[in-house]
């Protein structure tokens, strides 16, 4: 096989719960043109660390008719014209979709999809890597072990951002949904107590929390802290890169820390916490309520010093 098409729709966290899939695909077939077709801003962490060889965008009404309606538009020009191999993974009924139209843009094209059901609670990058494995089993192909395809490389070309001195910490107080996030007081206080502990910092807001800006003034944070508004993508993977601790909520940003090997803790409400497992080096600190979750449980599952929580 020599030219591949790998379809994820959604944002940072879906894509990245692909990942292990994804670096299968390039492990298995090292010499193959991969165009991994993703939102841009997220696909290029795949790109720039070598994994994928182009980024289509998701979002352009062709990729989405793909993956996204039952037919396709009559002016849809796949790009690439010729592929052996289409992929996409799926947690929604899209996947029966784009079987039909992959089947009928590509005739004589593996088709490899593969479904995965939130509600099991299984984590979806090991349903994913794993159906993913099956099907290239079931094409002669071999397979790799989770674990060798869980993180993302260090891009080739990192991106410079200003970073505060070492060791620091990255907190992610926000989440694309107000019931994921932690009450901004409790991310406070633990800032507080990780200055405390001989950590600097930055704080990161995204576009999906620009109203929790008003809450971040720099004069809130202790000094050596910083507060980084919406960063590019790059320059948020490469200040977690050198980050010695992260601490975040059920979200995109925590998916990125876990698959860059960064320690630390994440809360999550119970009914997200099976599927969306974020990996990794990250902990899980889980309740029905992330409001019923104190500040001693979350710091208590982070590496301090001893004495300094």
């Amino acid at each position: 096989m020599t030219s591949l098409m790998a379809l994820r729709r959604g944002g940072l966290g879906d894509l990245l719960v692909v990942l292990p899939a994804v670096r299968l695909l390039r492990m298995t077939l090292p010499e193959a043109r991969i165009t991994l077709v993703a939102r841009p801003i997220f696909g290029r962490l795949f790109l720039d660390s070598g994994i994928v060889d182009a980024v289509a965008d998701a979002d352009d009404f062709r990729w989405a008719a793909l993956a996204g309606a039952d037919g396709l538009s009559e002016r849809f020009k796949p790009d690439p014209a010729e592929i052996d191999l289409a992929a996409g993974w799926f947690h929604s009924p899209s996947a029966a979709v784009f079987e039909r139209s992959a089947a009928g843009l590509w005739p004589g094209a593996g088709i490899l999809t593969v479904s995965a059901d939130p509600g099991t609670g299984r984590p979806l990058s090991v349903s994913f890597f794993e159906g993913t494995a099956a099907r290239l089993r079931n094409l002669g192909l071999p397979s790799a072990p989770f674990e060798s395809c869980a993180f993302l490389p260090r891009p080739r070309s990192p991106e410079r951002i200003s970073a505060p001195r070492r060791p620091y910490a990255v907190v992610h107080p926000g989440a694309g949904s107000r019931l994921k996030r932690w009450p901004g007081g409790r991310f406070r206080q633990a800032v507080g107590s990780l200055a405390a502990s001989g950590l600097s910092g930055a704080v990161v807001l995204g576009e999906a929390e620009s109203s929790l800006k008003v809450q971040w003034t720099a004069g809130v944070l202790p000094p050596g802290w910083l507060l980084l508004d919406r960063p590019a993508v790059p320059e948020l993977a490469a200040l977690l890169s050198e980050a010695s601790l992260y601490l975040g909520n059920d979200s995109g940003v925590t998916h990125l820390a876990a698959v860059l090997g960064v320690p630390g803790a994440a809360v999550f409400r119970e009914e997200f916490a099976g599927a969306w497992r974020p990996g990794g080096k990250i902990t899980q600190v889980s309740a029905a309520d992330v409001r019923d979750i104190p500040v001693e449980a979350v710091l208590s599952s982070l590496d301090l010093p001893a004495g300094r929580t």
